[in-house]
């Protein structure tokens, strides 16, 4: 009697006059009384039902549909023949289908392969060798790939052109804007160190004025790493820009010799200068008097003379004793140069001075394409050596080698990255501006 049915016949009966066998499977799969004679002769009709849905799914061609229709109807009820027939094609369709799919991503793996290969070889200036390999391709996977390379063999060839003819006219400006063509065209290609040196051996004619590069083989040397000013002697005498013996420069009402900034074994101090009439030359460290000396620790603020030119010692990284010497934030303090702009910061190079885009690190440049440049004193003098990427120094009438490492004056490191895809990403998000090529330029003291 049906009244005596469980609720549940009731939904699935009404789901199935109305035509909707999957909501009827669906509650009496859920069902507490499966064993229950009505339950079991619904669940042989409603899988009946999903079996002949399956069959109009096949006709359209939903295999997956198909499917899953089918496994449900075999929740309901073992398949009769029929149903194990329909399961048999389905099965063996959509397995065709795999195999059919996961032959075309090995062949799209293939083609990607050969165009990275093939833009690998224009990165060296091998253009025919990357067009050889992409003819070979599929005309639809390589017409796009092949029309931009040979656009690009054209241009690097007029580039190449152009600047071997500056080179020969001795235009060293107009030689320089061909050959950032050709490393943005092929940044592996060798024309672009040949060229290099040949770019730098003019520069030393630049207006005429201008000689050939130095290495820096001498402590008492000063230069400027970009806007900074670098010192590497022990001793460095603080004081007015008119007195010669100064290296460091301040602006403000100080002595000629105001105080001499020491290096020893332990660190930093800084000795107070007497004045003329033998009394010490006023200075505050973290605002308390000294009349002769005193061990600077990292962040110790320093006034000489003036109250509002206060300047701040750091040591950035732990185990160097490489300092630097930077006004305040909220200091009117600066530093004498010869281009009249006054520096807010100077380097005491003791051991290494090393730059990176993130601390710990003497100077931290967030666009810099490698992990680190780092410049140490070596038998011969400073030295140059990067971290993460390739480096070349460019100077004026300086052929580059591979093997010189000197810091020239003056001159340029010119930097570029070794980054894989995750630290391209990586980079980004640390500074969105971040490129791949980076110059560091580097002008000696009196430039």
């Amino acid at each position: 009697m049906a009244w005596l049915d469980p609720t549940e016949c009731t939904a699935a009966r009404d789901y199935l006059r109305q035509g909707r066998p999957l909501e009827a499977a669906k509650v009496l799969l859920r069902s507490k009384n499966r064993d229950h004679r009505a339950v079991r002769r619904l669940l042989v009709q409603v899988g009946q039902e999903l079996v002949a849905q399956a069959e109009g799914e096949v006709e359209v061609q939903a295999w997956t549909a198909a499917q899953a229709t089918l496994r449900l109807a075999a929740e309901c009820a073992a398949l009769d023949p029929r149903g194990l027939a329909l399961q048999a094609r389905i099965d063996e369709t959509l397995a065709e289908k795999e195999r059919l799919e996961q032959a075309r991503a090995q062949e799209r793996a293939k083609v990607a392969a050969k165009i990275e290969e093939a833009r690998r070889l224009v990165a060296l200036g091998e253009f025919d060798t990357a067009l050889r390999i992409l003819t070979q391709l599929p005309a639809a996977d390589a017409r796009d790939v092949i029309d931009e390379i040979q656009l690009a063999e054209g241009r690097f060839g007029q580039a190449v052109d152009g600047c071997r003819a500056a080179v020969a006219a001795g235009d060293a400006g107009l030689a320089r804007h061909h050959w950032e063509t050709i490393k943005q065209l092929s940044p592996r290609c060798p024309q672009l160190q040949r060229l290099a040196g040949e770019i730098a051996r003019l520069a030393v004619q630049d207006n005429g004025s201008r000689g050939a590069a130095r290495p820096v083989s001498d402590r008492r040397q000063r230069f400027f790493l970009e806007d900074q000013l670098v010192l590497s002697e022990g001793e460095i005498a603080v004081g007015a820009p008119h007195d010669e013996q100064v290296q460091l420069p301040v602006l403000g009402r100080v002595h000629r010799r105001h105080a001499v900034l020491c290096r020893d074994r332990s660190g930093w101090q800084i000795v107070v200068c007497r004045d003329r009439h033998g009394r010490p030359c006023p200075m505050r460290v973290n605002d308390e008097e000294v009349e002769v000396a005193a061990r600077l620790q990292n962040g110790d603020r320093v006034a000489l003379g003036d109250p509002d030119r206060e300047w701040v010692f750091r040591l950035p990284v732990p185990g160097s004793w490489t300092a630097i010497w930077e006004a305040a934030p909220d200091s009117e303090g600066g530093l004498f140069c010869a281009s009249g702009y006054p520096l807010k910061r100077a380097v005491l190079l003791a051991d290494e001075l090393r730059v990176q885009p993130v601390a710990p690190a003497h100077l931290v440049l967030k666009n810099i394409p490698c992990s680190g440049v780092v410049l140490r004193w070596g038998s011969s003098g400073l030295e140059w050596a990067t971290e993460g990427g390739q480096g070349r120094m460019e100077a004026p009438g300086i052929t580059w080698s591979p093997d010189d490492h000197a810091l020239y004056l003056p001159g340029q490191l010119l930097i570029e990255s070794h980054w894989d895809e995750a630290e391209r990403l990586g980079r980004m998000l640390v500074s969105p501006d971040a490129g791949e090529t980076m110059a560091l330029k580097f002008r000696p003291w009196n430039a």
